[in-house]
């Protein structure tokens, strides 16, 4: 899973990078201190990892990992030079998070002297309009000269992008257009065609505001708040110590960067299926929700995929009250399915495979 910050300058990006991924990037109470995209990996924690491999003993445990790039805050017009560069690395994320300013500090200037979390969402996205629009307008041109000349697909493309076009050009996000023009738009790589998450970037814990709530329903996306700072002040206290202010905040039992991951995982329809029958390691693998079998194994390995013969698959809960692969075995727990069988939240999974010449 492959996350994007999107945000106007000092709304705590860089801050949010730091928490989700333990970096020491540079935290400055001034725009553009974030001067080249900064790229960032963090552990996806679940439980049910040590669970598995505690009841095998099984001693690697290997979790899934979510990549975090922060560019520099945008600003209206800021999508020339370095801005574009920046928007370019976020065509390459599976999905945004948008982070939105709901702190007050007179020493963090806000760029647009205001706190309005709502507004600031709808200045980002307009930009994030107007660069899909320059974007899809060049590639509509390639496409009109490619369809004169006999191309059957370009039409079809074609039609199907000069929809979303059009809805740019109306101030409409790509991911609000039919089915044809987002597929159109995912292909492209166009920014308001990902998935996005609006996080208001808060002082102490809370709901989303109200009316970026509302912005983000009409965005087609999701909104939440987290309290960057605390969270960051909690991060450098031991576990213990951590836990007993959180209660005290009333921080809740999903907090911090796990809340962002689990948040990530909603938005993209993520299950995540394991590996680790056996010693050496138990691995957590994230997939989209409907992945068949054959492929999340070639998530594993792409041999596995292409030599696909079946899948002994057995829930974690019963495979950890089991103790071992070979004893569910024994008791006709472990199930055997083939290549097209819909891999289910928490399946740990032994591919058998065969490949070759």
């Amino acid at each position: 899973m492959d996350l994007g910050l999107v945000g106007l300058a000092n709304a705590g990006k860089t801050a949010l990078f730091n928490l989700i991924t333990d970096g020491d990037a540079v935290v400055a109470p001034y725009p553009y201190s974030t001067a080249d995209p900064a790229r960032g990996v963090a552990d996806v924690p679940d439980p049910r990892l040590d669970a598995i491999a505690d009841a095998q003993d099984i001693p690697r445990r290997v979790p899934a990992q979510v990549q975090v790039v922060d560019i520099a805050g945008l600003a209206a017009g800021g999508r020339e030079g370095p801005g574009r560069a920046a928007l370019a690395q976020l065509r390459e994320m599976d999905a945004l998070v948008h982070v939105v300013r709901g702190f007050a500090n007179a020493e963090v200037p806000h760029p647009l002297g205001r706190l309005d979390p709502a507004e600031d969402a709808a200045t980002v996205d307009l930009e994030l309009i107007a660069a899909d629009l320059e974007q899809a307008e060049r590639r509509l041109e390639r496409l009109a000269k490619a369809a004169r000349g006999g191309g059957a697909g370009a039409r079809a493309e074609g039609d199907a992008l000069a929809a979303v076009v059009e809805d740019l050009r109306g101030g409409q996000p790509a991911r609000l257009a039919p089915a044809e023009g987002r597929a159109a738009a995912a292909a492209l790589g166009l920014l308001t065609a990902k998935p996005v998450l609006y996080l208001a970037n808060v002082d102490e814990p809370a709901p989303a505001p109200p009316a970026l709530a509302a912005h983000a329903a009409e965005q087609g996306a999701d909104a939440m708040a987290l309290p960057v700072g605390v969270e960051l002040e909690l991060a450098a206290l031991d576990d213990a110590e951590a836990a007993e202010l959180a209660a005290e905040l009333e921080l809740g039992d999903e907090r911090g960067a796990a809340a962002l991951v689990g948040a990530g995982y909603r938005l993209l329809d993520l299950v995540t299926f394991f590996t680790g029958s056996a010693p050496p390691e138990v691995r957590a693998w994230p997939v989209p929700r409907g992945t068949v079998a054959a492929r999340a194994a070639g998530r594993v390995h792409s041999d596995m995929e292409r030599g696909f013969i079946r899948a002994e698959v057995i829930p974690w809960d019963a495979l950890v009250e089991a103790g071992s692969f070979a004893r569910a075995r024994e008791r006709a727990q472990v199930r055997l399915e083939g290549r097209d069988y819909v891999v289910r939240e928490g399946d740990v999974i032994e591919v058998r495979f065969n490949v070759s010449g």
